[in-house]
């Protein structure tokens, strides 16, 4: 490896091990390269630690036991960008155990080391262009401790005027995703109530690509046709969609600890009251909820 021109160097009391040990431990290629330890007259007991190189995720630090002359404060700390929110929720965990629980997706570890731990797409939402939006996500940020997918999302999505439904899937990402877009399986669940059905299910499931949906009361009486194209697809991530009418959509996947939220936003029609068509969606979106978990 070449030689990091500049590396991060953490100085503890005497809990350098015990510190670098449990930060190996949360991050993929981690490693300790290096370690000495104080001797007979040292300024620490004989055996303990003195001196660690390590490496988290490739990125080299060095940790230091020198005794209880340095402390640490909140005007460092290690940034962490997460995929994921179990990736949050791992890291969150383990390193707030013993720690202290800050604001805005700070932690400050039992070490005393001050941590961020920041979903990747913040900085693409904060970043928007949109004004609206970003302030709106910066809004739900200041609400919350650990960082939640979900929430910033749900608040990057909820443009104004818009209608929101939502629900929590027990199953996990892949399979939530197949039965949302799947044919057989959208016509297993596209209805609001027991006495309706979908008898028919097209799905062409990629930018450009189109959908249909035949949705009819079972006795006959009443039947219509739901269509549009899609705008955008990112497996296992996001879904927006143009409807015939013109009226826009999104669905949003987030996956946390084996369940998946799923979070749809949609142009509301004139001709019938914001409450009726926010009651019928979000019958659909329970209706998807338990068809899933069957």
């Amino acid at each position: 490896m070449a030689q990091q021109k500049i590396t991060t160097f953490l100085t503890f009391n005497d809990q350098a091990e015990e510190a670098v040990n449990l930060y190996c431990s949360l991050f993929k290629k981690s490693k300790i390269v290096s370690l000495s330890r104080w001797g007979e007259g040292g300024q620490l007991p004989k055996g303990t630690a003195m001196s660690i190189v390590f490496e988290l995720f490739g990125q080299r630090f060095h940790a230091l036991n020198a005794g209880p002359y340095f402390t640490f404060s909140n005007g460092i700390s290690l940034f962490v960008t997460c995929e994921k929110q179990d990736e949050v929720d791992m890291i969150w965990d383990k390193l707030s155990d013993g720690g202290q629980v800050l604001e805005c997706g700070w932690v400050k570890d039992k070490f005393g080391v001050h941590w961020q731990v920041i979903p990747k797409i913040l900085g693409k939402y904060m970043s928007d262009p949109n004004k609206v939006k970003s302030m709106r996500v910066m809004k739900a940020l200041w609400g919350m401790k650990k960082l939640d997918f979900a929430g910033l999302e749900q608040a990057y999505q909820e443009d104004e005027g818009m209608l929101t439904v939502k629900t929590t899937v027990d199953a996990p990402i892949a399979k939530t995703w197949k039965y949302w877009t799947e044919p057989n399986h959208i016509m297993g669940w596209t209805f609001a109530s027991d006495d309706w059905h979908a008898p028919l299910a097209e799905n062409d499931l990629k930018v450009g690509g189109r959908f249909k949906t035949r949705m009819e009361a079972k006795d006959g009486s009443f039947g219509f046709e739901f269509g549009g194209e899609y705008t955008q697809v990112e497996k296992h991530h996001r879904i927006q969609y143009r409807m015939d009418d013109g009226r826009m959509a999104s669905i949003v996947f987030v996956e946390q600890g084996g369940k998946t939220h799923v979070i749809e936003t949609f142009d509301p029609e004139s001709e019938n009251p914001r409450e009726m068509q926010q009651g019928g969606w979000q019958a659909i979106m329970d209706n998807f909820k338990s068809y899933v978990e069957k």
